[in-house]
């Protein structure tokens, strides 16, 4: 018999390969990251562990009850036959057969996750939830300072309109500070309202936000408090300043229009649309920082503001129904949602917090339509389940 050279060799060269891809397979759990690596580049191998993995099919039949005993040898000539490896030198004993078969099938877990990303070895990370749907009844709700709480049906109220404020001193009257009670609105998740004050101001509030405000406004000031976000157009008034306060910064103006967020510290932004506001921390002892039309301040930790020019488009555009992003990070854009909506959010795939979009879509519709939308962007894979958003 006459043995060709390049048979010989070829011969080898597979015997070596499963050897390898058996060796591999056996210890997988000490791979290192190179090691993990040299096999993803090693085609040959690598296709000499996905038929392998086969075999752990036949090997998991062995258990049922009452079945001829098992023939491991005879299993692998068949395999062999059918991937036309006429010299696989593989021993795989019967005892033996339940074991290799679970240490195939982690294997090949471990090889589906990576065959195409070639990631680090590494555990799926936990998803990173991002924002919390709130399971309580979502009301607009006043309080007015006096233990009395109402459910409002309205979206709007005017307290500059005497018919339908009457609670309200005329401008001549006698007032005590002391005697005044101030309010309080709560505008749950997935609503807005519209209150104008009774110097005539009118105040936006978006969702999940609370406005505190007096019935009349007494002394140098005319001060409010807000957590969440509202856009302003200050009514006039050079003898007495209007003060915004939350319990990040401050904002002080005359006269002019603004949109404030704050929702927290890292996300507390003033957008000045016309007209001059000044800002200041109220967490350092700060002098206000003043700012020009179209210019963002953008609180930092350590009191201080970044300020840019933006599109105020992009603050402003909730008053009309929309979300509108422009350049806004994933993780922001989802957050506004799922206050919208009322939703968990969560991203099982972290860096994806941190992509910078644009987005637009209309609040009033279903959270599936938005949902599409965003999924056709290409950029992440948006899924719900119950309650709950997950980003990949």
């Amino acid at each position: 018999m006459t043995l060709n050279t390049k048979d010989m060799t070829d011969h080898s060269a597979s015997d070596n390969r499963e050897i390898k891809a058996l060796e591999a397979m056996e210890n997988n759990h000490l791979l290192t990251q190179q090691e993990v690596q040299e096999l993803m580049d090693d085609k040959p191998a690598l296709s000499t562990c996905r038929d392998l993995l086969d075999i752990s099919y036949v090997l998991a039949m062995d258990e049922k009850p009452q079945s001829a005993p098992f023939d491991v040898e005879k299993e692998l000539a068949t395999f062999k036959a059918k991937k036309r490896k006429r010299h696989l030198r593989i021993v795989l004993r019967t005892t033996a057969g339940m074991a290799a078969a679970l240490m195939i099938g982690i294997l090949g877990y471990y090889l589906a996750i990576h065959k195409d990303t070639h990631r680090t070895v590494r555990k799926r990370p936990q998803p990173v939830v991002v924002f919390q749907a709130d399971h309580k009844p979502q009301h607009i709700v006043l309080d007015k300072g006096n233990g009395q709480k109402v459910h409002l049906q309205t979206h709007e109220v005017n307290l500059a309109d005497a018919s339908t404020a009457t609670s309200v001193p005329r401008a001549d009257a006698v007032i005590k500070a002391e005697t005044l009670k101030p309010h309080t609105l709560t505008i749950p998740r997935g609503e807005t309202f519209k209150i104008t004050l009774c110097d005539g101001t009118e105040v936006w509030l978006n969702a999940n936000s609370y406005f505190v405000y007096p019935t009349a406004f007494v002394g140098n000031e005319r001060i409010v408090t807000l957590e969440g976000e509202a856009y302003f157009k200050v009514a006039r008034n050079e003898k007495q300043p209007f003060i915004v306060q939350t319990p990040s910064v401050q904002t002080r103006v005359l006269g002019t229009e603004f949109n404030l967020r704050s929702y927290s510290p890292e996300d507390t932004h003033v957008v000045l649309v016309s007209g001059k506001v000044e800002v200041r921390s109220t967490a350092a002892d700060n002098a206000y920082t003043p700012l020009v039309p179209g210019e963002d301040a953008h609180l930092q930790p350590d009191g201080n503001f970044i300020m840019t020019e933006v599109d105020t488009d992009s603050y402003t555009y909730w008053r009309d129904g929309f979300f509108y992003f422009d350049h806004e990070s994933l993780k922001g854009i989802m957050e506004s949602i799922g206050r919208w909506y009322n939703v968990n959010i969560q991203f099982r795939n972290p860096e994806a917090m941190h992509h910078k979009m644009h987005f637009v879509a209309s609040r009033e519709k279903p959270l599936e339509h938005t949902l599409n939308l965003l999924n056709r962007m290409k950029k992440v894979t948006a899924t719900i389940q119950g309650n709950t958003i997950t980003i990949d």
